[in-house]
């Protein structure tokens, strides 16, 4: 077997979920120079980890006929849809290896750079990063951490709908429970991750960002990024900076449950703030 084309000028965006990758991947997808996949989560390295099931079958399917529906009924945007036949096509390939995944940039529409966004990632450890850098020796990494209680809570209402539980119903003892689960503990674990990106990627090829950041000042933080990959700032980024996605219910979070996380957390949020020089003021005042 042939070995397996490397990918060049590859980016991959990392996270806690909710933290605000699908507004950072959305975004830089109308950079003339910066491609990011039309399916935005690849899940392809905690796949080979056998941590998923998003590439199964029946779930490339659906995303595969969600595809055809915007084609058919996004008329406005019918020649861009079209224009993704071919990468829908190399996504549905049935064996899923390194040469799949590599296909998935082959053909980036004439742009220089290339990415996706998996939060995910961030759970693949120092091998899964080694794997990484394997198919792209030149890969980089944008790593986005959120103050750890409002991820959790977020992550947390993604989970009640997800189950359909009524939030307002849940006691705190089940919420506890649920940021228990060793998945959520393990996205949670900033500490982690950021000791295997270090161990694989070091300084230069890491960008290190808080969500809270990001959100404060959107063009600084594009700014920022589009330094990072090495292409310009494109003004066509500049529009729209305000949209927001996957948007949690506006559910108060319990003071005892808020406590609680804030304990649970303490430590990461201050090993974060010794390895990055601070933390944003959100932190700060959940975690004085």
């Amino acid at each position: 077997m042939s070995k397996s084309p490397l990918i060049e000028r590859y980016f991959a965006c990392i996270g806690a979920q909710k933290a605000g990758t699908t507004w950072l991947a959305r975004t830089l997808a109308r950079h003339d120079d910066i491609f990011i996949t039309p399916v935005k989560e690849i899940h392809y390295f905690d796949h080979v980890a056998g941590l998923t099931g998003h590439l199964s079958d029946r779930k490339r399917r659906s995303r595969y006929r969600k595809y055809h529906q915007r084609m058919w009924t996004q008329w406005n945007r019918w020649k861009e849809h079209r224009a993704q036949g071919d990468w829908y096509r190399a996504y549905m390939r049935r064996e899923l290896d390194d040469d799949w995944y590599a296909s998935l940039f082959a053909d980036r529409q004439g742009k220089t750079v290339a990415g996706e966004a998996t939060p995910e990632y961030a759970l693949i450890g120092k091998k899964g990063f080694r794997h990484m850098k394997a198919l792209a020796p030149d890969a980089r990494v944008i790593y986005i951490m959120r103050n750890p209680v409002s991820r959790a809570w977020s992550q947390l209402l993604h989970q009640c709908r997800a189950r359909r539980l009524n939030p307002a119903r849940v006691p705190v003892e089940a919420f506890l429970s649920m940021a228990a689960e060793p998945r959520f503990e393990a996205i949670a674990d900033y500490l982690q991750t950021l000791d295997d990106i270090d161990t694989e990627f070091g300084s230069s090829r890491a960008l290190l960002a808080f969500y809270e950041d990001l959100h404060d000042d959107r063009a600084a933080a594009l700014r920022n990024v589009c330094d990072f990959l090495g292409v310009g700032l494109d003004d066509s980024l500049m529009h729209g900076l305000g949209a927001r996605y996957n948007i949690s219910p506006p559910v108060p979070l319990p003071n005892e449950l808020s406590e609680a996380l804030r304990m649970k957390y303490g430590d990461i949020a201050e090993g974060v703030a010794s390895r990055m020089g601070r933390i944003p003021e959100s932190w700060q005042a959940d975690f004085k």
